[in-house]
């Protein structure tokens, strides 16, 4: 079959973060070297069941894809919603594979409707055995915006050049406010992951998404402080993945809460600090590298900060480093292969 088509699920642009546009830029860049050369895209958190749009979508397919990154968690809504599409697409006699998945914390109904996928893959080992538990058979290709970094000629080079320390925020609302707090106080860099649209209502929604009105209102501090974070992340410059990974790579040290500016991070070779996120896909990805384990820490402050600055990267870190950068590589490109086998069965 000529250029198969293909039908690829939550597609996590509309969320803008820069994270979620590496993975999907890698999607798209290893379906057309594949030969996919009819892509269409669903996007992320718009529902598809009884949509015309997305029955015609489906039924004219070769292959649906389904990108899990973190919305499979915590029993989610939405997570099953994703789940739930490889027993449409079995019903319509089109393969379906869910991949870059994260797993933590779902019930056995959702270890169940794995089994409508034709192929499964989990983007870290703690995922894998998790989802593996209903005997599934589960393989691990690590987070996809690694390809993405290094099809763009990222790697970890030397420290040399580096300077500075950069501080993100965290889905975590208050996660994100102590992380503020270590970031002010040791006057490092603010890094936003995270971009927002344009103008005042732009402004208005990417505040929005920072807090939550029915618990916040009551504690005026906490809201006026949240508002604040939020804006200045708002208004950091608008660049693009490449140019955040860039940024990322001219860091002496990244502290972090998000798990794709700790992806990113790595592919680039700038050492780095966690304060876990909303999962624990942060920890999870550090023990499949092969970092120290003081690295992802919940008492996380600005001594370790110096700490860490002072250490970089111990040297068996350096090189399980570059061996899992190899490796996702190489799982990702036999991945893609497979998914062109699969829509041409």
């Amino acid at each position: 079959m000529l250029n198969p088509s293909v039908l690829v699920l939550n597609d996590t642009r509309c969320d803008r973060h820069y994270g979620c546009d590496s993975v999907i830029g890698a999607i798209s860049k290893l379906l057309d070297k594949n030969g996919f050369k009819n892509i269409s895209f669903w996007p992320a958190h718009r529902e598809w069941r009884n949509n015309a749009i997305f029955d015609r979508l489906i039924s004219d397919s070769d292959l649906v894809l389904v990108n899990g990154e973190g919305t499979i968690h915590h029993n989610k809504a939405e997570g099953k919603r994703l789940l739930e599409i490889g027993g449409r697409a079995k019903r319509e006699g089109v393969p379906a594979a869910l991949i870059n998945a994260g797993w933590e914390a779902n019930g056995e109904d959702f270890v169940q409707l794995l089994g409508d996928f034709d192929i499964v893959t989990a983007r870290d080992g703690v995922s894998a055995k998790r989802m593996g538990s209903g005997k599934i058979n589960v393989s691990i290709v690590p987070d996809l915006s690694l390809w993405f970094a290094q099809s763009q000629g990222f790697s970890p080079v030397s420290n040399h050049g580096r300077s500075g320390v950069g501080v993100t925020d965290n889905v975590d609302r208050f996660k994100a406010l102590r992380l503020e707090n270590i970031r002010s106080v040791s006057n490092s860099a603010m890094v936003s992951i995270a971009y927002g649209e344009t103008g005042v209502s732009g402004c208005v929604r990417f505040i929005r998404d920072g807090i939550s009105l029915s618990e916040d209102l009551i504690y005026p501090a906490r809201l006026a402080s949240l508002i604040g974070l939020r804006y200045r992340h708002w208004r950091q410059p608008k660049i693009d993945a490449n140019g955040f990974i860039s940024r990322l790579a001219n860091l002496e040290l990244l502290v972090s809460g998000r798990f794709h500016a700790c992806t990113l991070a790595l592919a680039a070779g700038t050492p780095l600090v966690a304060l876990p996120s909303n999962t624990d896909k942060i920890s999870a990805l550090f023990g499949d590298v092969g970092l120290d384990k003081w690295r992802c820490t919940a008492s996380i402050n600005p001594d370790l900060l110096g700490y860490a600055k002072e250490y970089g990267w111990r040297q068996t870190e350096f090189s399980n480093i570059c061996d899992y950068l190899r490796y996702a590589s190489m799982a990702a490109e036999r991945l893609f292969s497979d998914l062109a086998k699969l829509a041409q069965s």
